[in-house]
């Protein structure tokens, strides 16, 4: 085995003494140029009243990120998982997300026509219940009530409705 030189033995000492007495400063010496790169938060509103979720994430510098989770949590927010560079925290809320709030649109209830918050591939809760009989329907009413009629406007859901109760 080779004899270690003297030269080296004292730059290793000097080295762990460095590293030892400065901790977290190994990124410095390893590479000086670069940051490490931003914490990724992701946040996620989940709704009581139509069980739908919104999510949007946000980026924190490393130093910053303890803090915003102190701050979040302290806002009733739960961490749901956790790694070194990403957070993911939830938080539920009374209410409609923004789709239910913002759209409805009429399809069947029961043997009857119901009128939804939100859209048909995302259905939020009932909001009103039409008295008409679906079965005295033509075939093609019932299937666009099937597939659910979208209104994007208070005007379109009534016209709509008033053709179906006369």
């Amino acid at each position: 085995m080779k004899r270690v030189s003297p030269v080296l033995l004292l730059a290793l000492i000097f080295g762990g003494t460095y590293l030892l007495a400065n901790p977290g400063k190994l990124s410095l010496i390893i590479s000086p140029g670069l940051t490490r790169k931003d914490v990724i938060i992701e946040l996620k509103t989940l709704y009581t009243e139509c069980q739908h979720g919104e999510g949007t994430e946000a980026h924190y510098p490393p130093k910053k990120w303890a803090q915003v989770l102190e701050d979040l949590s302290q806002a009733g927010w739960m961490i749901t998982s956790f790694t070194t560079d990403q957070v993911a925290v939830e938080k539920k809320t009374a209410g409609l997300c923004s789709q239910c709030r913002d759209q409805e649109f009429i399809g069947i209830y029961g043997r009857e026509i119901g009128v939804y918050a939100g859209s048909p591939d995302q259905p939020g809760p009932l909001k009103q219940v039409i008295p008409v009989d679906i079965g005295r329907l033509p075939l093609a009413e019932i299937e666009d009530l099937k597939a659910g009629i979208i209104c994007t406007q208070a005007q379109d859901k009534w016209r709509i409705l008033e053709g179906y109760q006369n």
